[in-house]
Parts: C-alpha cells; structure tokens; sequence
C-alpha cells in the first residue's frame, strides 16, 4: 500500500473512532486542545481537525473554514446525545462491541494488506489496538442507540406522505434518472467425489500437525484459502449464534478453548477450526478453509444445468420467486427474493451509472419479463459458478410522481419527520446541558445555536 494509501486510511480511522489512538507514530505530537464542552463530555482540536482533513483528501473539495464549523456542530450533537444515553442508562452489550470491532478491523486489514502490516505499523498486536478502540466504538454504538431511541415511536401515513409531496413546489419536484430492478439466480458446479476426498484428506493431514504441536495460526496463514481471515492465522473474531452459516457454528459453540474440530463441509468448501476463547454467548475461533479445485468439465456441466433452469423460466413453467427458491445458491439475494439490493439506498433501484460493467452489458438490451444467458460468476470468497439475471422493471427518466415513485417519496418524508423529531428533541435538551465553545472555534450560524 503506498504511503498515500496508508495516510488517507489514518484519516478515515481518525475521523470514525477519534482521538490519537490511530495517529501515525511520530518523533513530534501535533499541540492539541479542548475545543468545546458538552456536560462532562470534551471535544479536542485534534478530533475536529482530522475529520476535516479528510474532508480535503476527497476530490474537489476546496479549504473552507465554515466545514470546520459544520464538523463541530455535528460532533456537539453526538456528544450530546451519548451523555443522555448515559444519563437515560441506555445499555451496550461487550457483545455489541466486540462484533462492531472485529467487523471494522476485518475491514482495515483488508485495506491495508494484512494483519501483520497493521500490527507493524502501529507497533501494537491486534488485541491491544482493539482494547484501545473499544471504548470509542462504545460511545459510536451508544449514541446510534440514542438516535434511533428519539426517533423510534416516528411512523408517517399515507395521507402524510401525500401531504408532504403536495408541499414541494412544481418546480421543485425531483427529476429521476433511468433506473432498473434486477434479480440473479447463481449456481456453482458440484464437485466429484475423487476431488472431495482428496480435499478431506489434506485438511486431516493440516489437522494431525496441529495435534502434534505445531502452530494453528501458521498453518492458516500457509494453506487457508480464506483471503479474509487467512492472513491473520485464521482468526474470525468473536460471533454469536446466527452470524455464521449452521455447519459452522454447530461446531463452534461446542468446542472447548484449544481444541480442534473435525473437518466440517459448508458452502463455502472444508474447514477445520480451532476455538480461541469463549465470552458469554460469543465465541472467537480460528479455522483452515480449504476449496476443492472444479475442473473445466464440472463448471460447464454448470453452466447448462442453469441454462436449461432459464429455459423453463422462459417458458413460464415456473416463476421467478419459483426459481430463486429452488435452485439459486446466493443467500444474500435469496432472502430479498432473488432481487439485488442497491447498497446505497437500501432498495432495489439501480440507477444505469450505478450498475457494474458485467451486470450493465447483460442486461443493456433487455426487456422487462426477460432472462440473460448464464455468464460467469466469482463470488468474494473466490468461488466461480454461473448466474442468470431477470430484468423485472426498467423505468425511463421521469419527473417524480406518487404512483411511480410512492416508496422514494415515503423515505423523504419519513426521514424529513424523524429530523423535525431530533432537533425538537435537541432544542429541549440542549437548554438543560452546560456547553462551552472555544473562541479559537470560530464564529458560524451552526455554532450560533448552542451559544
């Protein structure tokens, strides 16, 4: 990762967990101060100025002074509601935490190449940096508990939202883009029982030298095909029942610290795992996958299995949903039945600049009702198979509308009427709570309002 890279990963941790823990090592510290006070809670120059530091590293953003002040209002605000979290006695599970730590320091690894170059890096094993980043993401997830707290009785009727579409002035009613709706049904070959043997008998084979004392970490690192948790000698990090697939778990939950399971089979391929610590209801584990090898033969016997499903879809002889349920082997669009979600907007609207370039020139010269031959598929874990794609609406560019557009409309108005909730809320609070700006904070109308 070039130093760039690695300073603009900084930035972004500094902004989403605060203070130094993750500023870089240096011979000299940058002179920090309290810029503000919210009851108890304080807020340093240093938090401020890293946020808007990355404010800059992103493109086309120019220095302005009056994003320092935006930065500030919305760190009041937070630190405002984590003190009445903790007044209200609103609770955070080690649970809660643990999982919000493993799921960010999976995520940082990946970015930076790896767990040895983030321990090499900051010079701290990844143990401690996470005992230091915990009470951070404590008063992340407490203050998200506080928000949705406020804004949780919230709902808006179909009268409302109706109400609120007439409110916008015809010159101001949004202008929507082309979008589409598309489903997927993906299908990996099946492996022959001579490859699944053989798969079986090397993982025994990792598994007698762990028993015979060697290191089960330095073994994952060495043959788990698992690119998340294999670098860092197959550590997943602490899960609770319901976060992994059932095989896994089955297992997990039933080993004792140090031991080493059997060979177990999922979807994903074999496993062999070994269980670090056991904390409530959650358990950390370390694990070997290994992927039996599909032969050019296998993938293509595949490939007209799924292609013959796509005919009887054709035909009508069965539905989508039909389909999905059946025979499609990805859980993440099977539970939303069949349909991929548009990660941005939590819906199923995809606009055509948000499309990926293999999904966009399956589906370019589709009509609604219709199904693409199978392409090649590789999932994250590396794993290849087939998929066919369903285009179930493609809409043309459109000024918005109640009967084209009700969900959209609905989320504007709900999320207008959950703000218009947080800031009665805030008014009534802030009147209650001691706040103190610094001078040197500047003079803005977002920092107006709590002077």
């Amino acid at each position: 990762m070039s130093k760039l890279k690695l300073r603009y990963v900084l930035l972004v941790w500094a902004l989403c967990w605060g203070n130094d823990v993750f500023a870089q090592p240096a011979k000299s510290q940058m002179v920090d101060g309290i810029v503000a006070v919210v009851g108890d809670k304080i807020i340093l120059k240093s938090e401020v100025e890293a946020e808007y530091a990355n404010y800059l590293s992103q493109e086309g953003n120019k220095p302005d002074p009056q994003v320092k002040c935006r930065i500030l209002d919305q760190q009041l605000t937070g630190k405002l509601m984590l003190r009445q979290a903790e007044l209200d006695s609103i609770e955070v599970s080690d649970e809660e935490i643990d999982q919000q730590l493993d799921r960010r320091i999976r995520y940082f690894i990946s970015m930076i190449g790896g767990a040895e170059k983030l321990e090499e890096f900051y010079g701290k094993s990844i143990p401690e940096i996470k005992d230091e980043f915990r009470s951070n993401i404590k008063e992340q997830v407490l203050t998200q508990k506080m928000q949705e707290e406020i804004t949780a009785k919230v709902t808006i009727s179909p009268s409302e939202v109706k109400a609120y579409f007439k409110r916008i002035p015809d010159d101001s009613i949004p202008y929507f883009p082309a979008e589409v709706e598309i489903g997927q049904i993906i299908l990996y070959p099946e492996v022959d029982e001579g490859t699944r043997e053989f798969t079986i008998d090397k993982l025994n084979s990792i598994r007698d030298r762990v028993l015979k004392g060697e290191q089960f970490s330095t073994l994952a690192v060495l043959y788990s095909q698992d690119p998340g948790s294999g670098p860092q000698g197959g550590e997943l990090g602490f899960f609770g029942r319901g976060e992994m697939v059932s095989e896994f778990e089955a297992i997990a939950f039933k080993l004792k610290p140090g031991e080493v399971s059997p060979v177990i089979k999922t979807k994903f391929g074999y496993h062999i795992m070994q269980l670090i610590e056991r904390r409530g209801d959650r358990v950390n584990c370390r694990h070997i996958l290994i992927k039996p090898p599909v032969s050019s033969s296998e993938l293509e016997r595949a490939r007209v299995r799924l292609d013959t499903i796509r005919q009887q879809l054709s035909a009508g002889e069965m539905t989508f949903i039909e389909g999905v349920r059946k025979y499609s082997q990805d859980d993440e669009s099977k539970q939303n039945g069949g349909m991929l979600m548009n990660p941005n907007t939590g819906g199923n609207g995809y606009t055509i600049e948000q499309l990926t370039p293999d999904i966009y020139f399956q589906i370019e010269k589709m009509e609604p009702g219709q199904y693409s031959a199978p392409s090649v598929y590789a999932s994250a874990d590396g794993s290849r198979g087939w998929r066919i794609f369903y285009l179930k609406v493609r809409t043309t560019p459109h000024k918005a509308s109640l009967d084209t557009d009700y969900d959209k409309i609905q989320t504007a108005a709900l999320n207008l009427k959950k703000m218009e909730k947080l800031q009665e809320w805030f008014m009534k609070t802030k009147g209650k709570t001691f706040v103190k700006i610094e001078d040197e904070a500047g003079d803005c109308p977002e920092l107006a309002r709590w002077k």
